[in-house]
């Protein structure tokens, strides 16, 4: 496991200094580095290296550490939500969050049954494997996309705030549908298994925002007024109420960074506990568990397992599909809003980033069985080279863009 963590985090460190080098974003460079530890480049030019680096015996270890950074990036990206302040440009983005996400979803619905079609023997149900590819079409990778705007400077311009708005939206209506999907094929569709379990996502909602918020801000307040920073003990509640959060979430059959997620947004406007978290556990999320996490994903993903040309073939018909729906949406909401051709092509572009969030939906679609490893792999290279595509058109947008403020 030493070797494994070492080798992650060197190979990390050497993929984003060099996506930073050829102008992407070092997220990208990260996400690769998953890619590249896995059997699709290391198992297939030096397998002896990779058997002996990824020892088999340490899987469920692995798949555990994996998990639990998920768990803490969630509540990471719950604290961080935020809705910009938009006060001249809110029906381009209600337009571009909603129509990004409703045209991909049914695009990826109504073309998901040409791929169960490919699939082999035995096939997971048929329903299930719709609604989990059409919400693998409609994914928007909101911290991936503050990390390309916060290097190439399109923050502050009036297409950045508009875009980083609607995402977050989209993120939370794309979150919704995946709890709401993984309930489904949880309860194999049974509407009173399903019914009873919707119940307690609300209850344990309505506990996180109106019982466990107040409290966890007044202790932080006293907290930090007595210690001047949040000391092992209070880190120690905050944890202990997320993991409390991750244990409902799963026990009711939702993926446990459900709960993570629920958790960091009703805690989000808390500054005092958002800048501490960012100071003291955030560097240790990002450089050590993410790795991981983009790792664990790596290892599942297998350019062996594609059968040929034909699958290539389907990899670009997915990477098409997924590029049309998600720019095709946000650019048409934006030209429905009255936005000009160049804003709307930008927005489009910054809707389609996939990358983190379009790897986690992928992974709960694998552990529920949904997503056989062929089909994974396809999908895990389309995130990948819609998240490419992306830093080098918004940087080429931001050599002539005007600052304008929203």
């Amino acid at each position: 496991m030493l070797l494994q963590l070492i080798v992650i985090l060197a190979t990390t460190r050497v993929f984003a200094w060099l996506a930073r080098r050829v102008g992407q974003a070092e997220v990208v460079g990260e996400m690769l580095a998953g890619i590249a530890l896995g059997p699709s480049l290391l198992g297939y030019f030096a397998p002896d290296v990779f058997s002996y680096v990824f020892v088999a015996g340490n899987g469920p270890a692995f798949t555990a550490i994996a998990q639990l950074g998920l768990i803490l990036l969630m509540f990471q990206i719950g604290l961080d939500f935020e809705l910009s302040a938009v006060s001249t440009a809110k029906r381009t983005v209600v337009l571009v969050s909603v129509l990004g996400i409703v045209v991909p979803f049914g695009l990826g619905a109504a073309t998901s049954l040409y791929f169960y079609n490919q699939l082999l023997e035995p096939r997971p149900p048929t329903t299930s494997f719709v609604l989990i590819f059409a919400v693998s079409m409609s994914i928007t990778a909101l911290p991936v996309l503050g990390r390309i705007f916060a290097e190439t400077g399109l923050a502050r311009h009036r297409a950045g705030v508009i875009a980083i708005t609607a995402a977050a939206i989209n993120d939370v209506i794309g979150w919704l549908l995946l709890g709401v999907v993984s309930l489904l094929i949880a309860g194999s569709f049974s509407v009173g298994w399903v019914a009873v379990r919707a119940l307690g996502i609300l209850a344990l909602c309505g506990v996180a925002f109106y019982l466990v918020r107040p409290l966890v801000h007044r202790f932080i307040d006293r907290h930090v007024a007595r210690h001047g920073r949040l000391e092992h003990s209070g880190i120690s509640v905050v944890l202990v109420l997320l993991f409390a959060c991750a244990l409902v979430t799963s026990e009711l059959g939702l993926h446990a960074l459900i709960g993570g997620f629920i958790l960091g947004v009703a805690l989000h406007q808390h500054v005092p506990l958002v800048a501490e978290w960012k100071a003291r556990i955030s560097p240790l999320v990002n450089t050590l568990l993410l790795p991981i996490f983009f790792a664990h994903t790596g290892l599942r993903t297998d350019v062996g397992t594609l059968g040929g040309g034909a699958e290539l073939l389907q990899t670009a018909l997915i990477c098409g599909i997924a590029f049309l729906g998600k720019y095709g949406g946000a650019y048409l909401g934006a030209r429905l809003a009255g936005e000009p051709h160049r804003i709307s092509h930008v927005l489009a572009v910054c809707m389609n980033t996939r990358g983190l969030m379009e790897l986690v939906v992928l992974n709960v679609g694998y552990d529920l069985g949904i997503l056989p490893r062929s089909l994974f792999t396809q999908l895990v290279y389309m995130a990948m080279i819609t998240t490419l595509i992306a830093t080098p058109l918004i940087r080429r947008y931001m050599r002539t863009a005007p600052v304008e403020t929203v």
